[in-house]
Protein backbone atom coordinates (compact mmCIF):
# COMPACT_ATOMS: atom_id res chain seq x y z
CA UNK A 1 0.00 0.00 0.00
CA UNK A 2 1.68 3.57 -1.46
CA UNK A 3 2.03 5.86 1.32
CA UNK A 4 -0.45 8.51 2.33
CA UNK A 5 0.39 11.82 0.57
CA UNK A 6 2.48 14.53 2.54
CA UNK A 7 1.13 17.70 3.67
CA UNK A 8 3.90 20.02 1.77
CA UNK A 9 4.59 23.07 4.52
CA UNK A 10 2.94 26.05 3.66
CA UNK A 11 5.20 29.11 2.40
CA UNK A 12 4.12 32.35 3.09
CA UNK A 13 0.75 32.99 1.99
CA UNK A 14 -0.11 33.65 -1.44
CA UNK A 15 -3.91 34.45 -3.34
CA UNK A 16 -5.12 32.03 -5.78
CA UNK A 17 -5.35 33.41 -9.15
CA UNK A 18 -8.58 34.20 -10.06
CA UNK A 19 -11.24 31.74 -11.74
CA UNK A 20 -12.31 34.16 -14.60
CA UNK A 21 -10.62 37.20 -15.74
CA UNK A 22 -13.22 40.02 -14.57
CA UNK A 23 -13.04 43.03 -17.00
CA UNK A 24 -13.17 46.60 -15.41
CA UNK A 25 -16.40 47.87 -16.25
CA UNK A 26 -16.80 50.64 -18.83
CA UNK A 27 -17.36 54.02 -17.60
CA UNK A 28 -15.74 57.10 -17.27
CA UNK A 29 -12.04 57.80 -16.50
CA UNK A 30 -11.71 57.73 -12.35
CA UNK A 31 -9.77 59.69 -10.50
CA UNK A 32 -8.58 58.62 -7.06
CA UNK A 33 -7.78 61.01 -4.44
CA UNK A 34 -4.17 62.13 -4.25
CA UNK A 35 -2.51 60.37 -0.63
CA UNK A 36 0.32 62.45 0.53
CA UNK A 37 2.38 60.28 3.62
CA UNK A 38 4.17 63.33 5.30
CA UNK A 39 7.50 62.57 7.04
CA UNK A 40 7.76 63.42 10.89
CA UNK A 41 9.16 66.31 12.04
CA UNK A 42 11.82 66.24 14.73
CA UNK A 43 10.10 66.72 17.95
CA UNK A 44 6.55 65.34 16.40
CA UNK A 45 3.33 65.77 18.24
CA UNK A 46 1.14 62.95 18.48
CA UNK A 47 -0.82 64.48 15.83
CA UNK A 48 1.90 64.17 13.56
CA UNK A 49 2.57 60.91 14.41
CA UNK A 50 -1.51 60.11 13.99
CA UNK A 51 -1.98 61.68 10.70
CA UNK A 52 0.89 59.61 9.01
CA UNK A 53 -0.50 56.30 10.37
CA UNK A 54 -3.97 57.23 8.88
CA UNK A 55 -2.16 58.57 5.96
CA UNK A 56 0.02 55.73 4.90
CA UNK A 57 -3.11 53.41 4.99
CA UNK A 58 -5.58 54.98 2.96
CA UNK A 59 -2.73 55.74 0.37
CA UNK A 60 -1.99 51.99 0.52
CA UNK A 61 -5.85 51.20 -0.06
CA UNK A 62 -6.13 54.08 -3.22
CA UNK A 63 -2.70 52.80 -4.93
CA UNK A 64 -4.49 49.29 -4.96
CA UNK A 65 -7.40 50.47 -5.93
CA UNK A 66 -7.17 49.78 -9.83
CA UNK A 67 -5.37 46.45 -9.13
CA UNK A 68 -8.52 45.56 -7.37
CA UNK A 69 -11.00 46.61 -10.16
CA UNK A 70 -8.69 44.75 -12.91
CA UNK A 71 -8.49 41.29 -10.99
CA UNK A 72 -5.65 40.55 -12.45
CA UNK A 73 -3.22 40.20 -9.79
CA UNK A 74 -5.07 38.79 -6.26
CA UNK A 75 -2.27 40.51 -4.29
CA UNK A 76 -4.52 43.86 -5.33
CA UNK A 77 -7.34 42.64 -2.89
CA UNK A 78 -4.60 41.03 -0.10
CA UNK A 79 -3.51 44.84 0.14
CA UNK A 80 -6.32 46.85 -0.44
CA UNK A 81 -7.51 44.55 2.72
CA UNK A 82 -4.71 45.27 5.23
CA UNK A 83 -5.15 48.84 4.22
CA UNK A 84 -8.68 48.51 5.81
CA UNK A 85 -7.26 46.66 8.68
CA UNK A 86 -4.50 49.03 9.68
CA UNK A 87 -6.53 52.05 9.14
CA UNK A 88 -9.12 50.49 11.64
CA UNK A 89 -6.61 49.21 13.79
CA UNK A 90 -5.03 52.74 14.00
CA UNK A 91 -8.33 54.45 14.51
CA UNK A 92 -8.80 51.73 17.54
CA UNK A 93 -5.35 52.38 19.17
CA UNK A 94 -5.45 56.17 18.54
CA UNK A 95 -9.22 56.65 19.87
CA UNK A 96 -7.93 58.09 23.12
CA UNK A 97 -6.43 61.11 20.77
CA UNK A 98 -9.52 61.47 18.23
CA UNK A 99 -12.53 62.77 18.47
CA UNK A 100 -15.23 60.27 19.49
CA UNK A 101 -17.75 60.67 16.91
CA UNK A 102 -15.62 61.37 13.70
CA UNK A 103 -13.74 58.48 14.55
CA UNK A 104 -17.10 55.94 14.83
CA UNK A 105 -18.35 57.38 11.57
CA UNK A 106 -15.38 56.69 9.56
CA UNK A 107 -14.97 53.22 11.21
CA UNK A 108 -18.92 52.20 10.02
CA UNK A 109 -18.15 53.56 6.69
CA UNK A 110 -15.30 51.01 6.41
CA UNK A 111 -16.54 47.83 8.01
CA UNK A 112 -19.29 47.32 4.50
CA UNK A 113 -16.27 47.42 2.52
CA UNK A 114 -14.13 45.59 4.67
CA UNK A 115 -15.83 42.96 4.71
CA UNK A 116 -16.26 42.75 1.19
CA UNK A 117 -12.43 42.54 0.10
CA UNK A 118 -12.37 40.01 3.34
CA UNK A 119 -14.81 37.51 1.80
CA UNK A 120 -13.08 37.57 -1.77
CA UNK A 121 -9.49 37.46 -0.03
CA UNK A 122 -10.58 34.72 2.31
CA UNK A 123 -12.02 32.68 -0.72
CA UNK A 124 -8.26 33.18 -2.51
CA UNK A 125 -6.76 32.01 0.31
CA UNK A 126 -8.90 29.19 0.53
CA UNK A 127 -9.19 28.13 -2.78
CA UNK A 128 -4.88 28.61 -3.02
CA UNK A 129 -4.40 26.13 -0.24
CA UNK A 130 -6.81 23.79 -1.46
CA UNK A 131 -5.46 23.53 -4.82
CA UNK A 132 -1.91 22.91 -2.99
CA UNK A 133 -2.83 20.20 -1.35
CA UNK A 134 -4.63 18.50 -3.96
CA UNK A 135 -1.58 18.52 -6.11
CA UNK A 136 -0.19 16.11 -3.79
CA UNK A 137 -3.10 13.77 -4.39
CA UNK A 138 -2.63 10.55 -6.61
CA UNK A 139 -4.13 11.92 -10.30
CA UNK A 140 -7.57 9.82 -9.09
CA UNK A 141 -8.53 12.12 -6.30
CA UNK A 142 -7.14 15.16 -8.01
CA UNK A 143 -10.24 14.81 -10.61
CA UNK A 144 -12.23 14.61 -7.29
CA UNK A 145 -10.32 17.38 -5.59
CA UNK A 146 -11.15 19.27 -8.33
CA UNK A 147 -15.03 18.74 -8.90
CA UNK A 148 -15.47 19.50 -4.94
CA UNK A 149 -13.12 23.44 -5.38
CA UNK A 150 -15.54 24.27 -8.67
CA UNK A 151 -17.91 25.06 -5.42
CA UNK A 152 -15.22 27.38 -4.46
CA UNK A 153 -14.06 29.06 -7.25
CA UNK A 154 -17.89 29.90 -8.13
CA UNK A 155 -18.30 31.39 -4.14
CA UNK A 156 -15.06 33.07 -5.00
CA UNK A 157 -16.71 34.35 -8.30
CA UNK A 158 -20.03 35.90 -6.80
CA UNK A 159 -17.32 37.17 -3.49
CA UNK A 160 -15.83 39.41 -6.42
CA UNK A 161 -19.00 40.19 -8.66
CA UNK A 162 -20.09 41.76 -4.86
CA UNK A 163 -17.28 43.53 -4.54
CA UNK A 164 -16.66 45.07 -7.82
CA UNK A 165 -20.44 46.36 -7.61
CA UNK A 166 -19.89 48.10 -4.17
CA UNK A 167 -16.94 49.80 -5.90
CA UNK A 168 -19.33 51.38 -8.31
CA UNK A 169 -21.73 52.84 -5.70
CA UNK A 170 -21.29 56.34 -5.16
CA UNK A 171 -21.16 55.16 -1.90
CA UNK A 172 -17.30 54.00 -2.39
CA UNK A 173 -16.48 57.13 -3.57
CA UNK A 174 -17.64 59.03 -0.90
CA UNK A 175 -15.97 56.89 1.70
CA UNK A 176 -12.43 57.53 -0.99
CA UNK A 177 -13.35 61.17 -0.45
CA UNK A 178 -13.63 60.81 3.76
CA UNK A 179 -10.65 58.77 3.97
CA UNK A 180 -8.41 61.42 1.93
CA UNK A 181 -9.39 63.54 4.02
CA UNK A 182 -8.70 61.51 7.31
CA UNK A 183 -5.51 61.43 5.79
CA UNK A 184 -4.94 64.91 5.17
CA UNK A 185 -6.66 66.26 8.51
CA UNK A 186 -7.67 63.56 11.24
CA UNK A 187 -9.77 65.47 13.67
CA UNK A 188 -7.77 65.21 16.75
CA UNK A 189 -8.47 66.06 20.25
CA UNK A 190 -6.40 68.68 22.64
CA UNK A 191 -4.15 65.70 23.98
CA UNK A 192 -2.80 65.39 20.44
CA UNK A 193 -0.70 68.13 20.78
CA UNK A 194 1.47 66.69 23.28
CA UNK A 195 4.48 65.32 22.16
CA UNK A 196 4.22 62.15 20.72
CA UNK A 197 7.43 59.93 22.24
CA UNK A 198 5.54 60.24 25.48
CA UNK A 199 2.09 59.74 24.47
CA UNK A 200 1.89 56.88 21.88
CA UNK A 201 4.59 54.57 23.66
CA UNK A 202 1.29 53.60 26.15
CA UNK A 203 -1.79 53.49 24.07
CA UNK A 204 0.34 50.96 21.83
CA UNK A 205 0.87 48.88 25.01
CA UNK A 206 -2.72 48.17 25.64
CA UNK A 207 -3.17 45.85 22.75
CA UNK A 208 -0.31 44.32 24.01
CA UNK A 209 -1.65 44.03 27.26
CA UNK A 210 -4.84 42.35 26.20
CA UNK A 211 -3.15 39.87 24.25
CA UNK A 212 -0.59 38.89 26.97
CA UNK A 213 -4.17 38.43 29.39
CA UNK A 214 -5.50 36.26 26.50
CA UNK A 215 -2.56 33.98 26.66
CA UNK A 216 -2.42 33.55 30.02
CA UNK A 217 -6.06 32.63 30.46
CA UNK A 218 -5.68 29.58 28.15
CA UNK A 219 -5.79 26.34 29.20
CA UNK A 220 -3.30 23.60 28.36
CA UNK A 221 -5.20 22.47 25.24
CA UNK A 222 -7.20 25.67 24.31
CA UNK A 223 -10.51 25.19 21.58
CA UNK A 224 -9.97 26.68 18.06
CA UNK A 225 -11.86 29.30 18.56
CA UNK A 226 -9.64 30.46 21.81
CA UNK A 227 -6.67 30.26 19.17
CA UNK A 228 -8.33 32.25 17.03
CA UNK A 229 -9.30 35.13 19.21
CA UNK A 230 -5.46 35.16 19.95
CA UNK A 231 -4.61 35.56 16.41
CA UNK A 232 -6.62 38.52 16.49
CA UNK A 233 -5.11 39.95 19.58
CA UNK A 234 -1.91 39.77 18.08
CA UNK A 235 -2.64 41.53 14.94
CA UNK A 236 -3.61 44.59 16.59
CA UNK A 237 -0.62 44.60 18.97
CA UNK A 238 1.34 44.36 15.64
CA UNK A 239 0.02 46.59 14.11
CA UNK A 240 -0.16 48.96 17.08
CA UNK A 241 3.76 48.90 17.49
CA UNK A 242 4.22 49.30 13.64
CA UNK A 243 2.14 52.07 13.67
CA UNK A 244 3.79 54.06 16.49
CA UNK A 245 7.36 52.68 14.90
CA UNK A 246 8.86 55.66 13.50
CA UNK A 247 8.31 57.44 16.68
CA UNK A 248 9.81 54.53 18.98
CA UNK A 249 12.39 53.45 16.74
CA UNK A 250 13.58 49.82 16.03
CA UNK A 251 12.41 48.42 19.51
CA UNK A 252 8.93 48.70 18.49
CA UNK A 253 10.13 47.14 15.25
CA UNK A 254 11.74 44.30 16.37
CA UNK A 255 8.89 43.66 18.77
CA UNK A 256 6.37 43.87 15.77
CA UNK A 257 8.31 41.52 14.20
CA UNK A 258 7.84 38.30 16.90
CA UNK A 259 4.32 39.27 17.42
CA UNK A 260 4.04 38.88 13.32
CA UNK A 261 5.66 35.61 13.86
CA UNK A 262 2.99 34.34 16.55
CA UNK A 263 0.30 35.68 14.31
CA UNK A 264 1.67 33.91 11.17
CA UNK A 265 2.03 30.18 13.02
CA UNK A 266 -2.09 31.04 14.27
CA UNK A 267 -3.09 32.34 11.09
CA UNK A 268 -1.96 28.85 9.56
CA UNK A 269 -4.05 27.08 12.25
CA UNK A 270 -6.72 29.11 11.47
CA UNK A 271 -6.61 28.44 7.80
CA UNK A 272 -6.79 24.98 8.07
CA UNK A 273 -9.07 24.58 10.34
CA UNK A 274 -11.39 26.72 8.37
CA UNK A 275 -10.12 24.33 5.18
CA UNK A 276 -11.21 21.38 7.39
CA UNK A 277 -14.51 22.50 8.10
CA UNK A 278 -15.69 24.04 4.59
CA UNK A 279 -14.29 20.52 3.13
CA UNK A 280 -16.77 18.44 5.55
CA UNK A 281 -19.49 20.60 4.35
CA UNK A 282 -18.41 20.10 0.46
CA UNK A 283 -18.12 16.55 1.07
CA UNK A 284 -21.82 16.60 1.64
CA UNK A 285 -22.71 18.33 -0.98
CA UNK A 286 -20.52 15.87 -3.64
CA UNK A 287 -20.68 12.41 -2.24
CA UNK A 288 -18.51 10.82 -5.34
CA UNK A 289 -15.93 13.56 -4.68
CA UNK A 290 -15.91 12.23 -0.65
CA UNK A 291 -12.77 10.57 -0.84
CA UNK A 292 -10.66 13.17 -2.42
CA UNK A 293 -12.00 15.93 0.05
CA UNK A 294 -12.03 13.91 3.14
CA UNK A 295 -8.00 13.43 2.10
CA UNK A 296 -7.76 16.71 1.97
CA UNK A 297 -9.48 18.16 5.19
CA UNK A 298 -6.90 14.96 6.67
CA UNK A 299 -4.12 17.07 5.36
CA UNK A 300 -5.32 19.75 7.15
CA UNK A 301 -6.35 18.42 10.34
CA UNK A 302 -2.06 16.98 10.67
CA UNK A 303 -1.39 21.13 9.61
CA UNK A 304 -3.58 22.54 12.24
CA UNK A 305 -1.75 19.90 14.31
CA UNK A 306 1.60 20.98 13.35
CA UNK A 307 0.60 24.45 14.54
CA UNK A 308 -0.91 24.04 17.65
CA UNK A 309 2.72 22.21 18.55
CA UNK A 310 4.34 26.14 17.06
CA UNK A 311 2.31 28.74 18.70
CA UNK A 312 3.93 28.58 22.30
CA UNK A 313 7.36 28.70 21.44
CA UNK A 314 6.67 31.59 18.94
CA UNK A 315 4.58 33.17 22.06
CA UNK A 316 7.41 32.59 24.11
CA UNK A 317 9.48 34.19 21.74
CA UNK A 318 7.59 37.38 21.53
CA UNK A 319 7.01 37.70 24.70
CA UNK A 320 10.37 38.02 26.22
CA UNK A 321 10.88 41.31 28.50
CA UNK A 322 13.95 42.84 26.41
CA UNK A 323 11.24 43.62 23.14
CA UNK A 324 8.83 45.67 25.29
CA UNK A 325 11.12 47.99 27.02
CA UNK A 326 9.86 50.79 25.22
CA UNK A 327 6.31 50.54 26.36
Amino acid sequence: MSAAPRRPRPAAKKAAPPATRAATPARQRRVLPRIAVPDLPDDPTAADAVRRAIAASVDRLVRHDPVVRRGVDPEGVHQARVATRRLRSDLRTFSSLLDAQWTQRLRDELSEFAALLGAVRDADVLLQRLRDAAATLPEAERQGAEAVLADLVATRTSDRARLLAAMRDPRYDALLADLAAAAARPVVVEEAAEPAASVLPPLAARPWRRLNRAVRALGDEPPDAALHEVRILAKRARYAAEAVAPVVGQQATDFARAVAKLQEVLGDHHDAVVAQGWLREAAGRHPEAAFAAGTLAGLEQAEAARCRAGWRPAWDRASVKRLRSWM
